[in-house]
């Protein structure tokens, strides 16, 4: 079946309409209506194995934070880690806090919370993501829209990356971002690389999203192509190999090792900015920072600061 693709409206917080338009598969039928409300992004989904054959997955939360249901659609956008193949599905939360197809399964509960363990695994047991994304992995980020909300804390999505190692399951956490009439194509962050110094060993990670829309909120027409520069800390000087990358739409491009191999930055700089600016295509983007301790492998993930000043 071909992928369709369908508009639909989300209020925002504190402005007017915005329009998001997402791709999607399987059709839905005419009855099923789309949620149009208040829109909340996780820029980082992912199933994938690492180092050592070790499973890393995404733990997800997703409430209902008022005392009237409401239907709860999503858009996830990503890729296929194995094949490298863009995926692009939807659906909804259901009455009973299961994943369902677009406009399935009844409204979200009020006063409720659906969790899922591994996100990625509940979307292949629902039928929304073929059985070998499994082991091939997945990477990307996914849009929560709550029908009919308006206010900012109405709804609440976030999710929490952990690993098979050891048996344990605490991890990296992300709070989900609400979308507003006013997003950003520029970011920056600092980021540290402390191995072979005294103290915590500490090395960078860097993630990067496509919303799938525009600063203002309309819906974005492709891929954005973006320029990755480390500025030194010492000298507040540009630093290390630049980077160019495209990434489309609602998918989402990771960085490892940040300074070491991925900007060159010289072993003698331990601290870098970098800034992340869009420089062709109209969609804005988001950004995670996740510093790693490379002794326990813990990490500590927050958002980029936007940098459109």
């Amino acid at each position: 079946m071909n992928t369709i693709v369908k508009w639909f409206l989300a209020l925002i917080l504190a402005g007017p309409m915005v329009l998001f338009a997402q791709s999607f598969d399987p059709e839905p039928t005419q009855e099923e209506a789309l949620a149009s409300g208040l829109g909340i992004n996780l820029p980082l989904v992912a199933r994938l194995t690492g180092a050592g054959a070790t499973l890393y997955t995404s733990s997800v939360d997703v409430a209902n934070n008022t005392a009237n249901p409401t239907q709860v659609d999503f858009y996830l956008d990503g890729i296929d880690i194995a094949s490298s193949a863009p995926i692009s599905k939807t659906g909804s939360i259901s009455s009973t806090g299961t994943i369902a197809g677009q406009g399935a399964g009844g409204q979200m509960r009020a006063r409720s919370n659906a969790h899922f363990d591994d996100f990625v695994q509940s979307l292949i047991n629902a039928g929304i993501l073929p059985a070998n994304v499994a082991t091939d992995g997945f990477i990307g980020s996914v849009l929560f829209v709550f029908n009919g909300f308006t206010k900012s804390g109405q709804g609440e999505a976030k999710v929490r990356f952990f690993s098979s190692f050891g048996g344990g399951t605490i991890g990296q956490s992300l709070h989900g971002h609400e979308i507003t009439g006013s997003e950003p194509q520029s970011l920056v962050a600092s980021f540290r690389d402390s191995r072979g110094e005294g103290g915590p060993q500490l090395y960078a990670n860097m993630f990067i999203s496509n919303t799938g829309l525009t600063p203002g909120g309309a819906p974005a027409s492709g891929p954005v192509n973006v320029h990755i520069q480390a500025y030194a800390s010492s000298t507040g000087q540009p630093i290390g190999t630049a980077k160019d990358t495209a990434i489309g739409i609602g998918q989402t491009v990771g960085i490892s090792d940040v300074l070491r191999a991925g900007l060159a930055v010289p072993a003698g700089e331990d601290t870098v900015l970098v800034y992340v600016t869009v420089t062709s295509g109209n969609a804005a983007i988001a950004g995670v920072q996740a510093q790693v301790d490379e002794t326990t492998r813990d990490g500590s993930v927050m958002d980029m600061c936007r940098a459109d000043f």
